[in-house]
């Protein structure tokens, strides 16, 4: 099979599209032949060494995308051969063949074809238990979400408009206040600054008539998060999805302490790994979404997969606005 291979860590250029023996299933495993792969900051992070899983090298990248199954393994019991499905791995994506886990797949609807569902998955699970199960959403608060041009972006953005919320849209960059618009955001914050953590809180409060918000959902970290902790009202909640500016913010506990505010974080893989029945839950409700026309996940370019470091140059260079997408094989 070919596929995009890591042998010694450092950037995307270290890549090398090469050819690698074809994988075979193992017990509780499936072969996807893989049509499509989404490319992701974590993916980043992974090829750096700076991601909390760290493969044994060499190793191939890639978290999420969709194909048809080619071969399941032993007390393999929802899936068959040629079943279109969506896989979250923790690494593997980035091949024409990869290995899922029972749990890390997902069948697709025929209403989504499987570029879209390589893009839908990472993103809706993570929005989903951010706002869910670490915020709590309630219908009629107000949520601010940072970063809200990228994919998790995007995905928290609509689903807290779905879900009846006042949204604000956090981004570093106003030229992609469209399509934070388009998702559902009423407002957009500006945050780039020289002073972000006390420029953010005083265009937030001009935007809220000193309110403040509910629920904040923190996907760029840094000073970001400083400003964006200043702007939540007695007994706000934020959620640490993300630090997409590179940098990992501090905080200081007394803050919490006076304003009764609560600060958690998510890790969507352990929602996977952990409560796979709830995450399945999670997803079927998404893809009724998808099909109900409520939500959908913007696909901002497709590259072929020799095409990698074009992709990842969108990434890096902060350029998002939805998507980006591999192409590993036609459908």
């Amino acid at each position: 099979m070919r596929c995009l291979l890591l042998n010694e860590l450092g950037k995307p250029e270290d890549l090398i599209f090469t050819t690698l023996p074809n994988p075979k299933a193992g017990t509780g495993e499936l072969v996807v032949d893989m049509h499509a792969a989404a490319v992701n900051f974590p993916d980043i992070l992974s090829i750096a060494g700076k991601y909390q899983l760290k493969p044994d090298l060499p190793f191939v990248p890639g978290r999420e995308g969709a194909g048809i199954v080619s071969e399941v393994g032993a007390d393999v019991t929802r899936f068959k051969p040629g079943d279109r499905v969506m896989v979250q791995t923790n690494f593997g994506a980035f091949a024409e063949k990869a290995i899922a886990k029972e749990h890390e797949t997902y069948l697709i609807p025929d209403y989504i074809d499987l570029n879209q569902a390589a893009a839908i998955g990472v993103a809706f699970q993570t929005a989903w238990f951010a706002l869910t199960d670490r915020a709590q959403v309630r219908k009629g608060e107000t949520v601010m979400v940072t970063g809200a041009s990228g994919s998790v972006g995007l995905a928290a953005v609509q689903l807290a408009h779905t879900w009846g919320c006042r949204v604000l849209a956090g981004l570093t960059t106003h030229s992609k206040a469209g399509i934070a618009r388009e998702a559902g955001a009423d407002l957009v914050v500006d945050l780039s600054s020289n002073n972000p953590k006390e420029e953010i809180r005083r265009r937030v409060m001009e935007l809220t008539n000193g309110d403040g918000v509910d629920i904040v959902i923190d996907i760029v970290g840094g000073e970001v998060f400083s400003g964006a902790l200043r702007c939540l009202k007695f007994r706000g909640r934020m959620v640490v999805v993300g630090f997409t500016c590179g940098v990992i913010a501090e905080m200081k506990t007394n803050y919490v302490l006076i304003k009764n505010i609560s600060v958690t974080g998510i890790d969507r893989t352990y929602y996977r790994d952990y409560l796979p029945e709830w995450m399945d839950e999670a997803q079927t409700q998404i893809f009724d979404y998808i099909r109900d026309e409520r939500i959908s996940m913007p696909i901002q370019e497709i590259f072929p997969i020799k095409d990698f470091l074009s992709a990842f140059d969108i990434i890096r260079n902060r350029k998002v606005e939805g998507k980006v997408i591999l192409k590993i094989k036609d459908e």
